[in-house]
C-alpha cells in the first residue's frame, strides 16, 4: 500500500503540469491567429538600431525648431551628441537666438544665430552631452526652448 500511496502523490503535480502546458500552447496558437504585429514603433526602432548607416543618417538630420510669434514650436528637442538643431524664423519679427542665460555660453562656444530675417534659419551641431536652453535675445521669456542632448 505505501507504494501506491507514493505513486498517487506523484499524479497531482504531473497533472497540474499538463494542464498548465496545455493552456500555454492553446493560449499561444490562439494568439498567433489573431495576427498581432509588432507595434510599428518598436519595428522601425529595431530597424534603426540594427541599421548603422540608418543611425548615421538619423544623426546627421537636424532637427528643426520654428520661430513663431507665439514663440519656439516645440519648446522641447532631443537629439544625439553630434545632431544639428536648425532654428527656423517663420515670424515677421527679427530673432536672434543665443545661449539662456548669456553667461551660459562657455557650453555653447559659437552659439549666436546673428539677425534672424523673416525665413531665414540657423543650424548648430550640439557636440555636448546636457540640457541647454537657448532663447531669443530680446524676449527670453516667450521665446525660449530646451534641447537635450544625448
Amino acid at each position: 500500500m505505501k507504494s501506491l500511496s507514493n505513486q498517487s502523490g506523484f499524479v497531482l503535480p504531473i497533472l497540474i503540469l499538463a494542464v498548465i502546458a496545455i493552456f500555454a500552447v492553446a493560449g499561444y496558437l490562439y494568439l498567433q491567429s489573431l495576427g498581432i504585429e509588432k507595434p510599428t514603433l518598436v519595428t522601425q526602432m529595431g530597424e534603426k538600431i540594427s541599421d548603422k548607416t540608418n543611425i548615421d543618417n538619423w544623426i546627421k538630420t537636424p532637427a528643426e525648431i520654428t520661430i513663431t510669434k507665439d514663440g519656439f514650436v516645440p519648446a522641447t528637442v532631443s537629439v544625439m551628441a553630434g545632431q544639428q538643431v536648425t532654428f527656423v524664423n517663420q515670424d515677421k519679427n527679427i530673432h536672434r537666438v543665443i545661449p539662456s542665460p548669456p553667461s551660459t555660453n562657455q557650453s555653447l562656444p559659437e552659439f549666436d544665430s546673428e539677425e534672424l530675417q523673416p525665413t531665414d534659419s540657423f543650424t548648430y551641431s550640439f557636440e555636448k552631452i546636457g540640457t541647454f536652453t537657448v532663447s531669443d535675445n530680446k524676449n527670453s521669456e516667450k521665446y525660449k526652448a530646451t534641447v537635450i542632448v544625448r
